[in-house]
């Protein structure tokens, strides 16, 4: 499938499931006695004994069984779902990382350093605040005193655009254990069987050009390299497998009681236990008891998150006594289709106009300015115009783009006036805004404040696809610290209790970074298995 680029992550994670999540079958434990009897045997989990018990098949979850096994120790999986991979599998496979080499040949210009010199000038709000400042004021130094005009990037100007996306809420010690590991967690992902595409460029809401690409731009791509190298380690993946509650011992966490395939009541008993089991945006009550943002979360508003998000593991903890951060700041995806189709996700060579065709937003912006955007216009929807310049860049068959077109999941023009035409929306209106776009685009810089610019809109065939904004991410849950350990009310450890990915919380303050949810995931997955493996 290399070269082969298809179209929305959803369709692409859908048709690799096959792939990925049947590759594992439920297998007996260590400890489950052989049956003599071929109609008495069981693939289901049995009470088991093990080093280190992960809740949740996802991306987190993978990362911690991968981890936890290079470290030498034994390792149940469970899974509620059918099949592995969370909401990683349903993502697009961006992964933000410095990577001064992915990132050589992307040009500095005067907008991305007015960019930087913004954030700088901006009043600490703590001593950590100031000292990060102050940290990327010398790198910025050093590299203006360089000469150079690759673009600018370090972990801590990451850290430093993620603190200031989430409003300064966020804890800068865990953002900064995120943003130092990307690199290396790329590197390890890499050696454990992920593929990129070299070019790197800005998924939405990503702020800067760091966003790296899997391979089939899938995250697919993630699961199907971690599942295959935790079994090769000698993980056991159990699907259909629900975590009911975990189980305490002087205030340990020792393991959990499970529901099995077969639906028996089993105990696993744990030197440590990672929960991995995501957020809760597939959880209605949940998120409209927690929110605190939006109007409404209810039932009118949809979620591109896959079912089994409903924040178990959130509950589980809080009744073992962890602490519970940031739980009503509750992200909105934009890009959630509407008409069914599109090309990318990428900002460079896009642009985002409304039912009047005309643009109401800087498109490289933060995903809540942008879905409150797009909530502010007609039926809440809005298009994402691009042209063959997008096309050959992501490399679409040609086929696909047929397809599209001819079951009305993609508008197609020749000229703009066919292309508004198709899509519904003034022709006057929307010639003139591509018009504009393009005067935008050679001074690189327009009325809304865009900073990251493509190529004009001037490559026919045009395509356009439309969306309104969905339930997205939930940016709060378990308390954890720079090691993944699960804290109290009082900051205090919970011993043997480790957590990672989107049912913890702290990290991304009231807004999360576009293409920073798989690092966030993969980073302190692989830090909680390698921590849970050393638990006594």
């Amino acid at each position: 499938m290399k070269g082969t680029k298809k179209i929305l992550c959803l369709m692409l994670s859908l048709v690799l499931v096959g792939m990925t999540g049947c590759s594992t079958q439920n297998k007996p434990t260590p400890s489950a006695e052989p049956s003599t009897d071929p109609q008495e045997t069981s693939t289901a989990l049995q009470d088991s004994d093990v080093d280190v018990l992960v809740i949740g098949a996802g991306g987190a979850g993978l990362s911690a069984a991968v981890s936890a096994t290079e470290n030498g120790a034994s390792v149940i999986v469970v899974e509620k779902m059918s099949m592995m991979g969370g909401n990683t599998l349903r993502s697009g496979g961006a992964f933000n990382s410095y990577d001064p080499e992915g990132q050589a040949s992307t040009k500095m210009d005067d907008s991305l350093k007015a960019t930087v010199e913004k954030l700088l000038a901006v009043e600490p709000v703590s001593d950590a605040h100031k000292q990060l400042i102050e940290d990327v004021q010398k790198q910025y130094d050093e590299y203006l005193a360089s000469g150079s005009d690759s673009l600018f990037d370090s972990p801590e100007w990451h850290a430093l655009q993620t603190l200031d996306a989430g409003d300064y809420i966020g804890n800068i010690d865990l953002i900064l254990t995120l943003t130092r590991n990307t690199l290396d967690t790329k590197k390890w992902l890499t050696a454990n069987g992920t593929t990129w595409d070299p070019t790197i460029r800005t998924v939405i809401g990503a702020l800067w050009n760091r966003s790296a690409q899997t391979t089939n731009v899938s995250g697919a791509d993630f699961i199907a390299a971690l599942s295959t190298q935790a079994e090769k380690n000698g993980a056991q993946i159990y699907l259909d497998t629900k975590a009911e509650s975990l189980l305490q011992e002087n205030g340990k966490v020792v393991g959990a009681t499970i529901t099995n395939a077969e639906g028996k009541t089993v105990t696993v008993n744990a030197k440590s236990v990672v929960m991995a089991t995501g957020g809760f945006a597939a959880n209605v009550e949940m998120r409209v008891k927690y929110n605190t943002e939006w109007d409404d979360l209810g039932e009118t508003i949809a979620t591109n998150n896959h079912p089994g998000a409903t924040g178990d593991g959130i509950v589980m903890g809080e009744a073992v006594g962890a602490d519970l951060v940031d739980m009503g700041w509750i992200q909105l995806m934009p890009l959630f289709p509407v008409s069914g189709g599109g090309i990318s996700g990428y900002v460079n060579n896009a642009i985002y106009v409304n039912k009047e065709g005309q643009r109401y937003v800087n498109e490289d912006n933060r995903r809540d300015v942008l879905a409150q955007g797009a909530l502010n216009q007609t039926d809440k929807i809005f298009f994402v115009i691009n042209d063959q310049t997008e096309i050959d860049s992501v490399q679409i068959p040609q086929a696909n783009l047929d397809y599209m077109v001819e079951n009305g999941m993609l508008f197609k023009g020749d000229t703009i006036e066919e292309l508004a035409e198709n899509m519904g929306v003034p022709a006057d209106n929307l010639k003139k805004t591509i018009e504009d776009y393009g005067k935008a685009v050679d001074a690189q810089q327009d009325e809304f404040g865009r900073a990251t610019w493509g190529a004009r809109l001037d490559n026919p065939p045009y395509y356009a696809a439309s969306y309104t904004p969905a339930v997205h991410h939930t940016m709060g849950g378990l308390r954890i610290n720079t090691e993944a350990q699960v804290l109290n009310a009082s900051g205090e450890v919970i011993p043997g209790f480790y957590a990672a990915g989107e049912v913890t919380g702290g990290i991304h303050g009231t807004n999360r970074v576009g293409g920073n949810a798989v690092p966030d995931a993969l980073v302190f997955g692989k830090i909680a298995g390698a921590n849970a493996a050393a638990q006594k």
